[in-house]
């Protein structure tokens, strides 16, 4: 009874085999391009950004707005990418975490020719789906991977070094496309200058030396309400920088928490479109910290007086001891960005992210990169990236 019953499930796979049927190239050719559109909107980022190059045909439809429509509607994507100088400079590493996993994306083709080389491509800052890289000491490249846009922007006479640029992102009144703000220090001077895309053009104000000054080494402003908010050395202070006019506000927040080692500052947007601006800072004497807490800015714009820094979060004691000695209570490599609800505490020595859930008031670390080389010790940087099919170049 049993060798017939192997005998008839053979026969049985067998049968299922002959019936199956293997669509032929020929007929997947002929698929029209409303169906495919579906079917490849439903991949993955990373293989869809893979086809494109394949042929023709996917680099014209993948590239359309109704395909670019169809996948904003269906996905709601949010990655961490990391930067290291080792890294390829034609893809960048990403972790996902929908799907708990690294990957890695290609770069747009535009961004590794002409006449920088692909290994003087730096990633600088991300902002709404744009990311802003430095092409060489001359230039800087704007890039939507989604779309698979770019632009070349040379850099203004007397401008700091293309590393200390930040992006900012600002939404169209007019319509849901976004345009882009960079802010740039000068190199000679205390003054600043501002790239608008909306007049392709960059403009020159005066700058604030506290913030620009030697003292203080740059650190990217926090976005946050029209406005990029900028800490001074100690005594620490917040110093706002108003994107719109140009003008410096150093009355802008109320005054910082006692027995601050060192502070950093994060921008960020709840799910309701709601701005928010966190507090980062190690609490300690003489420039050693003890430990880490987290403060939230409340208060309305308009009602200054009222407003105040309200702690949100503390750092469990074991998970401070490991990262004060990843950074060696030098703060100088410590950078942070808002994350979809995340606030990311990241050191330029160390692999590893830490982060704070807002919503839930926990802490986590990151898992490290599986494509990192042992050796690799210094060097990496973190950006947030969402992918904007509006966001424009």
């Amino acid at each position: 009874m049993m060798l017939r019953a192997r005998e008839q499930r053979r026969e049985n796979d067998r049968n299922k085999k002959e019936k199956e049927v293997v669509m032929q190239p020929s007929i997947w050719g002929r698929l029209p391009d409303e169906l495919l559109e579906r079917i490849i909107a439903l991949l993955p980022l990373r293989t869809i950004l893979a086809l494109r190059p394949t042929c023709r045909r996917f680099s014209c439809l993948l590239s359309s707005p109704a395909f670019l429509s169809l996948l904003h509607a269906h996905n709601s994507l949010a990655f961490l990418l990391l930067s290291h100088p080792q890294f390829s400079h034609r893809c960048l590493p990403l972790y996902d975490p929908a799907a708990d996993g690294w990957r890695s994306v290609p770069l747009p083709p535009s961004s590794t020719s002409g006449s920088a080389s692909p290994s003087s491509l730096l990633l600088l800052s991300a902002a709404s789906g744009l990311l802003l890289f430095a092409l060489g000491r001359s230039s800087l490249l704007v890039a939507n991977l989604l779309t698979n846009a770019s632009k070349v922007l040379p850099l203004p006479t007397n401008s700091a070094a293309p590393s200390s640029a930040t992006l900012v992102s600002l939404p169209s009144r007019s319509n849901s496309t976004h345009g882009y703000k960079i802010f740039l220090p000068c190199a000679s001077d205390d003054d600043v200058f501002v790239y608008d895309s909306a007049s392709l053009a960059w403009t020159r104000f005066p700058g604030f030396e506290p913030v620009l000054g030697r003292r203080n080494p740059h650190q990217g402003g926090a976005f946050f309400d029209g406005s990029l908010y900028f800490t001074t050395p100690e005594p620490f202070s917040t110093v706002g920088f108003d994107l719109r006019n140009g003008a410096w506000d150093v009355g802008v927040a109320p005054p910082m928490p006692e027995d601050l080692a060192f502070v950093r500052l994060v921008g960020g947007c709840s799910g309701s479109g709601e701005d928010h601006l966190y507090l980062v800072g190690g609490i300690g004497r003489d420039g050693i910290s003890r430990s880490l807490k987290l403060w939230e800015l409340v208060g309305r714009k308009e009602e200054r007086r009222g407003r105040a820094w309200e702690e949100i979060g503390r750092l469990p004691e074991m998970m401070c001891r490991k990262f004060m000695s990843v950074c060696y209570h030098n703060y100088s490599h410590v950078n942070c960005l808002w994350h979809e609800g995340l606030v990311c505490i990241c050191c330029t020595t160390w692999p590893e992210v830490l982060f704070f859930k807002v919503s839930r008031g926990t802490w986590h670390w990151l898992p490290r990169c599986p494509m990192l080389q042992e050796k690799w010790s210094c060097g990496f940087r973190w950006f947030s990236y969402v992918p904007d099919l509006f966001a424009l170049v």
